[in-house]
């Protein structure tokens, strides 16, 4: 059977589609950005193949390319909710205020097929370094703030099904080994509002996130995270913390239209 054309007016059928995913998935799992080079080499497709299929993930709006030459994811919806809109030039502001103002990495994210992923991002001049953090950071719902975060408005069979099928990989000696510890802390993030780790995904550092209600149900939402040194004194912490709580009340708005 001959291959059904495109709708007139919209995109052409992907060439060479298996290239074009792993050039995606490779943006996806870096939330950093990778140059052209760096996709060359981490897919082992050659470098004038990758400039020819960037041109198509950027014509899709699956990723879009900075003024520092460097590529970067972009969902084509932020969040799970319906009502979730990827305004992301309105969404980076308040990431690059939160960053400043807490010297930290920050971090908005979502869970697209039970896997964490990076919607936006910022760092603050002397943060956690990126690159460390987003190499396995897919695979990490349990061990980080804003995976915490995202499971706690999971049904409960839902994430029990989840973290069945990915497991409790030990990232650091610091990692939850155990489904009723994660538990545990999953109650104590819920009750204060902020869910937090320390050394549990990388040893030298500490994570608090908080969640972006974008919907009325517990799931719809994103998750706000700031990476910070672990050994950052409990004061700056808690300043940390609140200003968490103040710009995910500013994204709110922004994510949800109809409330703007």
């Amino acid at each position: 059977m001959a291959p059904v054309p495109a709708p007139t007016g919209g995109p052409p059928a992907l060439r060479s589609p298996d290239r074009v995913l792993r050039l995606v998935e490779q943006l996806s799992r870096n939330p950093q950005g990778l140059t052209a080079k760096q996709l060359a080499r981490r897919t082992g497709i050659p470098l004038k193949t990758v400039y020819h299929h960037l041109r198509t993930v950027i014509d899709r709006q699956w990723a879009w390319r900075g003024e520092d030459g460097r590529h970067y994811f972009r969902p084509e919806a932020v969040g799970p909710a319906p009502g979730a809109v990827p305004r992301l030039d309105r969404v980076r502001p308040v990431l690059e205020r939160l960053a400043a103002g807490t010297g930290a990495a920050v971090f908005l994210a979502s869970l697209r097929e039970d896997r964490l992923a990076v919607a936006a991002h910022a760092a603050a001049p002397g943060a956690v370094p990126l690159d460390g953090l987003a190499v396995d950071l897919p695979e990490a719902v349990h061990a980080t703030a804003m995976g915490r975060a995202l499971l706690a408005g999971l049904p409960a069979h839902q994430r029990r099904r989840l973290l069945k099928e990915q497991g409790l990989r030990p990232f650091t000696s610091r990692t939850v080994r155990d489904a009723d510890g994660l538990e545990a802390e999953l109650r104590r993030g819920a009750r204060s509002g902020v869910f937090t780790e320390t050394g549990e995904y990388r040893e030298d550092v500490a994570c608090a996130g908080v969640i972006v209600r974008t919907g009325a149900r517990a799931s719809d939402g994103l998750a706000l995270a700031a990476a910070v040194p672990a050994g950052l004194p409990q004061a700056r912490r808690r300043e940390v913390d609140r200003r968490l709580r103040l710009a995910a009340a500013d994204l709110v708005p922004i994510l949800i239209p109809e409330i703007d």
